[in-house]
């Protein structure tokens, strides 16, 4: 059940962007051919390019403004509106409910990073000199780990990891707001933020007292840390401490559907 569950919820994502994600991707390729515009020999070439590339701009935006909104409605309408009458009878648990949301909004959010990145490299392809120059000024920027080319498809995917892990983090933070603030009667929106910057509050006054020696702890461990090894496990070391804090704002969102949930 699920698996049907995280369907429905894909096919929502897919139908909110499915237009923007083409659309970035179609603007990008017109801008490769239109930007040779912008030196000025043509006055409507100039306007042309740069109409295209100020589009372009803006639907890189959109698309990423679409992502939090898509985010935020999916959860407070699915699980705290109406549609939540309908989704707490189906045979899952709360857990369910909140992970196939948790895991839809990191798909659309990891699918808009790599659209965006997707949409530069249309507008300026590299050759090979290009990519291998590119490769030499990381490989200066992150001479301390010494990442070798065997080492950069693993420290890739690591990197992306550690990407969606802070933005369930964000997620989660957002989620664990608005079931607080679907707790009270009345003005439930402005309830959830204030909520937010609760949450916010408490999780810095907890990292200066109980976190702090933990973060000095492991701030003197990465720095001991060499070669691709020590990149590897730096990047780890950042993933599970996403994963901790994203535990903790899990347990508390489940519980409150599964014990706290008022519908009315």
């Amino acid at each position: 059940m699920f698996g049907k569950l995280l369907k429905y919820d894909c096919r929502s994502m897919l139908k909110q962007f499915g237009f923007i994600w083409p659309a970035a991707l179609a603007l990008a390729l017109i801008n490769r051919f239109t930007l040779g515009g912008l030196d000025g020999s043509s006055a409507v070439g100039e306007t042309a390019a740069g109409i295209a590339m100020l589009v372009y701009v803006a639907i890189l935006m959109a698309m990423f403004v679409i992502a939090v909104i898509f985010v935020i409605q999916r959860f407070y309408k699915g699980l705290l509106g109406d549609e939540g009458y309908l989704m707490h009878t189906l045979p899952v648990k709360p857990w369910q409910l909140v992970a196939s949301k948790l895991l839809t909004a990191v798909l659309a959010t990891m699918a808009s990073v790599l659209v965006a990145v997707g949409s530069i490299f249309l507008i300026a392809p590299m050759g090979w000199s290009d990519l291998m120059n590119l490769f030499s000024f990381l490989g200066r920027l992150f001479t301390h780990w010494n990442i070798q080319a065997t080492h950069a498809a693993v420290g890739t995917v690591e990197v992306i990891l550690l990407m969606m892990a802070s933005f369930a983090v964000g997620y989660l933070e957002l989620y664990l707001a608005m079931a607080l603030g679907h707790l009270f009667s009345k003005h439930r929106a402005a309830m959830s933020f204030v909520a937010f910057i609760g949450v916010q509050v408490a999780i810095r006054i907890l990292g200066n007292i109980v976190l702090q020696p933990v973060d000095s702890l492991l701030g003197s461990l990465v720095e001991g840390l060499h070669g691709p090894s020590g990149f590897h496990a730096t990047v780890w070391i950042a993933i599970a401490g996403e994963a901790v804090v994203s535990a903790i704002y899990f347990a508390g969102t489940e519980y409150i559907l599964r014990r706290r949930l008022n519908l009315e």
